[in-house]
């Protein structure tokens, strides 16, 4: 550490270190040292500002994976970890300025990952596209139903018991507790159509052997009105029977009311107690599945299992008229927009279908990985990965210069490219 520089800490059960009286007899109870941690900045937040705080929280989160992953001894995770930690580089992290929403004609700035891979579910940029698309999703098929006669949009919360076992377990006994709730007559009669979104917290348990696993699910539904106590017992229910069907002790922490919590809000157009708006409602279902500071609660041991668990897992779930797939969804002619003059611009739609073309090769590209390392040619594939990813790189940077003609880019480790129209002026 530097000794010019005065170290920062947290005094715990006590005032912050400004109001700590260096006078005083009462010596601090423990220190901690904040400055090789990082932290989240404070608001306003800044493209760069995010993006510096995303490349060090994802490499604490791949250093942490990647010695899960060989206390485990496993190829594939192995393989995994090696990807993550190559999305986590200065040179696929970056900046931008001058993007364009081509919706309104705005300009905005932004940041993002370059390319991914085959990343972990853990990481928090694989989070943040999977929150996106899920988002535009929604939002389209919102638009395209109109509310009949006597139904209304509620934002309702399903809470879980405390389930004493491991996150598999535990993730499985949500999902079989929601198909049995959505399967129940009070709810087939009275919801035309829900999304459904579940979230994670982790908490460190009683024993160090032990971690706490507690989930719960966000539904926005769209249907007749259904009082709380209905859908409190029906629930309860269906997450016992679950339970049971898994031999897990069913452990209810609300003993008044014999009932799981559920939280039901009204959607309105504006913001008022026990109410919601829609686009906060969206937003709240969208979220991230867990915290990236909620790892830092789970052995070392246990991450690779959270991995596995939440694989092949959909971040968020359709039900009823909105589960009815009406044909792929266009994206909106710019051209047409009457705020934007695009008709001598290019917005990347020949560069799609190519890009998409090589999303096999992304998924096989871990399992690449574990064959080499299963065969003790673990330097080939690091080779082979580095190789990979910075043409898979390079390929991304034409396709956001040609999507975005007037923006200007730049990754941490201080490369800079521009937008075709930018180009074209120089």
């Amino acid at each position: 550490m530097n000794n010019n520089v005065t170290p920062r800490f947290t005094q715990e059960n006590s005032f912050p270190s400004q109001f700590f009286d260096p006078q005083s007899r009462l010596e601090p109870r423990s220190l901690v040292y904040l400055d090789s941690v990082p932290k989240k900045p404070k608001k306003p937040y800044t493209p760069s500002d995010k993006a510096s705080y995303l490349l060090a929280s994802g490499r604490k989160l791949a250093n942490q994976f990647r010695a899960s992953a060989f206390e485990r001894d496993d190829a594939f995770a192995i393989a995994l970890s090696d990807c993550l930690r190559e999305t986590y580089q200065p040179e696929n992290i970056y900046t931008s300025t001058d993007l364009i929403n081509y919706q309104t004609g705005e300009l905005f700035d932004g940041y993002g990952v370059l390319q991914t891979g085959a990343s972990s579910r853990l990481s928090l940029a694989y989070q943040q596209a999977a929150s996106r698309r899920a988002r535009r999703r929604i939002e389209a098929k919102i638009a395209a139903y109109k509310l009949k006669v006597n139904e209304r949009y509620r934002f309702i919360t399903l809470t879980m018991p405390y389930i004493k076992a491991d996150v598999d377990t535990v993730l499985r006994i949500q999902l079989r507790s929601l198909e049995l709730f959505k399967k129940r007559k009070l709810w087939k009669d009275n919801v035309a159509g829900a999304f459904f979104g579940d979230e994670m917290t982790i908490g460190a348990g009683t024993t160090p052997l032990f971690t706490h696993y507690h989930t719960h699910t966000h539904c926005l539904a769209a249907g007749k009105y259904i009082p709380q106590w209905q859908i409190a017992n029906t629930w309860t229910d269906c997450v016992e029977t679950a339970c049971n069907e898994f031999g897990v002790e069913f452990l209810l922490r609300n003993l008044d009311s014999n009932r799981l919590v559920v939280d039901i809000r009204d959607v309105r157009n504006y913001c008022r107690k026990r109410s919601i708006t829609l686009s906060d409602a969206v937003q709240e279902l969208c979220k991230y599945f867990t915290k990236g500071s909620d790892y830092e609660k789970v052995p070392t041991r246990e991450l690779v299992e959270i991995e596995y668990a939440l694989r092949n897992r959909q971040m968020v779930k359709s039900y009823g008229v909105f589960n009815q797939r009406t044909g792929t969804e266009k994206r909106e002619n710019s051209s047409k927009d009457p705020l934007l003059d695009t008709q001598h611009t290019f917005d990347g739609e020949q560069f799609k279908a190519k890009f998409k073309r090589n999303e096999r090769k992304i998924k096989s590209l871990v399992k690449l990985g574990e064959s080499l390392i299963l065969d003790g040619k673990r330097d080939s594939w690091l080779k082979i990965l580095r190789l990979t990813m910075q043409s898979r790189r390079e390929f991304r940077k034409l396709y956001l210069a040609a999507k975005f003609p007037l923006a200007t880019f730049k990754t941490l480790d201080g490369n800079r490219w521009q937008g075709v129209s930018v180009c074209r002026k120089n």
